[in-house]
């Protein structure tokens, strides 16, 4: 008898691999504010990661959105202002280490990007300059505008596929999103995770 495969969620599942990897990092380096500026080469490959996929789906949201051929962060900043606005203010939490953040915040500004963007990119291009960049809140941001932009592009992409509104518990529930190491707000999920 054959095995049967259902279509994969290939970012969702490269989402959870940044994901674990990252979690994986608090049994070395305490997740706190006082090491917010530790760096390291995990937290570059982490930081690099999960940009270089925040990128991917950035276009795939702006297809789903009617924007064909968007090629770069300001381009997905203008697509994101005006069709998909609450996205900027989403924020992230580690319940366990009582961290919370917004990620995409810098584009509320006419033409700030996140800082998390601008440092993937600096220890990108020059690294030995930048290393410093490649720390914990750099990671943290990077990781936490990846979950976000995962879970709407799989609402979007399920609302195209039904016609209609979905829930974001519906879209949480199907990705088993409840499991993860970040969560967005408890609204989003079927069972509370953490506190807000």
């Amino acid at each position: 008898m054959g095995i049967h495969y259902e279509k994969t969620r290939i970012h969702w599942n490269y989402y959870l691999a940044i994901e674990r990897d990252f979690e994986n990092l608090s049994r070395y380096i305490e997740f706190s504010e006082e090491n917010n500026n530790t760096f390291s080469i995990e937290l570059a490959r982490i930081i690099m990661s999960a940009s270089q996929e925040v990128d991917v789906i950035m276009k795939g949201i702006c297809g789903l959105l009617g924007r064909q051929n968007t090629e770069n962060i300001n381009q997905y900043r203008a697509v994101i202002k005006e069709k998909l606005s609450a996205l900027i203010n989403e924020m992230v939490f580690i319940s366990r280490f009582g961290m919370s953040s917004k990620p995409w915040l810098n584009w509320n500004n006419e033409s700030g990007n996140p800082l998390w963007w601008s440092a993937n990119n600096k220890i990108k291009h020059a690294r030995a300059s930048n290393f410093k960049k490649a720390n914990l809140k750099n990671a943290f941001n990077a990781l936490g505008a990846l979950l976000i932009v995962n879970l709407y592009y799989y609402k979007l992409e399920k609302e195209k596929e039904m016609g209609k509104d979905v829930s974001w518990k519906d879209i949480t529930d199907s990705l088993n999103a409840g499991s993860t190491f970040l969560k967005l707000k408890d609204s989003y999920y079927s069972v509370a995770m953490h506190f807000n």
